[in-house]
């Protein structure tokens, strides 16, 4: 089974939240504490209990605070975070958290993302935060979420770089996209990191899909708001398949794209990594004959529509362009999700396919297969080899295990 994780923002969302809400909901806690003891990470002291507020029993996350944090850029966590001892889906998930942090602070401060110097989130009970949850989520084999409606309190917040407006300019450039629903009081009912490991996760129109319910958890927040508990509630299950469906979804994209005949061609491999990482489905290099009868690139990105905005500023900071074109079109995906399957050289996820009820394709991640080669000092070409092997074995319903 694919298990997926919905996300109920009834109080909002922050990185303690997340953590203790996944603990609740079975991760346990003697097994995330060993992994992140593992882990090499100069983790400050970790501890839960469980608490009651407005109606609801749940887990609260504490992260001793670092004393003295030193101003730590995006470079520096990233270092820190390869470094570590961590399985490759719980290292993936954290560098992408905070990648998404230093995307959305790079253009907050008008600044590249290596320039970022984290503040509050650069502490080490942030690092912990979303070093936790990455490795939660790990845990409890989550291969896709969704999430419901963003709760916001207007007014303004104090941080390291004075009094600011809530949500804060980096939390709202994560949560573009996203449905928000004004509540009342004047609290930060989401913070960056929060929405952060929310934008990881989530597609902002991922809805609650059809799923048989495994488990709730409810992770308390600190503050007090006035017509709900801070609490973030999740709900485990196991993807179904929905009820009549035929054939693949149908969904709305846009594709932003720029022809380019005067740049160094190093620079193409940054450009489209930095496009992934700010949230593009597909990245495509293509041979132009442009004018003056220059050969040129055009630079192809396929994208959600709410982050049409993010990804041209990608282009346009990161590329050479003067200009770039968009228009919309309509993509028809298979339902996506991972399993498991274990091979001679170890674990390999399969990316899998779904049409009708059916897996009709099977692709081992090649990061993992890499991985494993790696491990045992043998071509990448016999870890693939040995994954879609032990593909075959698979149960083809799109709900099997």
């Amino acid at each position: 089974m694919t298990r997926h994780l919905h996300l109920d923002l009834v109080g909002g969302i922050a990185g303690d939240m997340t953590v203790a809400a996944l603990v609740d909901v079975g991760a346990t806690w003697d097994a995330l504490v060993a992994v992140l003891a593992r882990s090499g990470l100069p983790l400050t002291p970790l501890r839960h209990e469980r608490e009651w507020r407005g109606g609801l029993a749940g887990v609260r996350f504490h992260v001793e605070e670092e004393r003295d944090p030193p101003a730590r850029t995006w470079r520096d966590i990233r270092a820190m975070l390869e470094d570590a001892t961590l399985t490759d889906r719980a290292r993936e998930r954290a560098l992408d958290v905070f990648g998404r942090l230093a995307e959305a602070e790079g253009a907050t401060h008008g600044c590249t993302a290596d320039e970022v110097h984290f503040h509050e989130v650069g502490a080490m009970d942030s690092i912990a935060d979303i070093v936790a949850a990455a490795v939660a989520l790990d845990l409890l084999d989550v291969t896709s979420a969704s999430c419901g409606d963003v709760p916001v309190c207007p007014g303004s917040t104090r941080m390291a770089h004075g009094v600011l407006p809530l949500p804060a300019p980096a939390t709202t450039r994560l949560l573009e996209g996203f449905t928000l629903t004004p509540i009342p009081g004047r609290l930060e009912t989401v913070t960056p990191t929060g929405a952060a490991i929310l934008a990881s996760l989530c597609a902002p129109d991922d809805a609650l899909p059809s799923m048989r319910l495994l488990g709730t958890g409810v992770g308390m927040g600190t503050a007090e708001l006035e017509d709900r508990p801070n609490v973030l509630r999740v709900l485990l299950g196991e993807r179904t398949a929905t009820p009549g469906s035929a054939g693949p979804r149908a969904a709305e994209a846009v594709v932003v794209e720029a022809n380019i005949d005067d740049m160094d061609p190093r620079l193409y491999g940054e450009v489209a990594a930095r496009l992934f990482d700010a949230g593009a489905l597909d990245v495509a290099l293509l041979p132009l004959q442009m004018k003056k009868h220059r050969p040129g690139t055009l630079v192809q990105v396929v994208a959600r529509p709410e982050l049409e905005g993010v990804l041209t500023g990608v282009l346009l900071r990161e590329t050479t362009t003067l200009g770039v074109r968009s228009h919309d079109v309509r993509r028809v995906e298979l339902e996506r999700h991972h399993r498991t399957v274990t091979t001679r050289f170890g674990d390999v996820r399969l990316k899998c396919g779904v049409l009708a009820g059916e897996v009709v394709n099977v692709s081992p991640e090649y990061e993992d297969c890499a991985a494993r080669a790696r491990e045992h000092d043998v071509p990448v070409k016999e870890v693939l080899a040995a994954a879609v092997a032990a593909s075959d074995a698979l149960d083809r319903s799109g709900t099997g295990a």
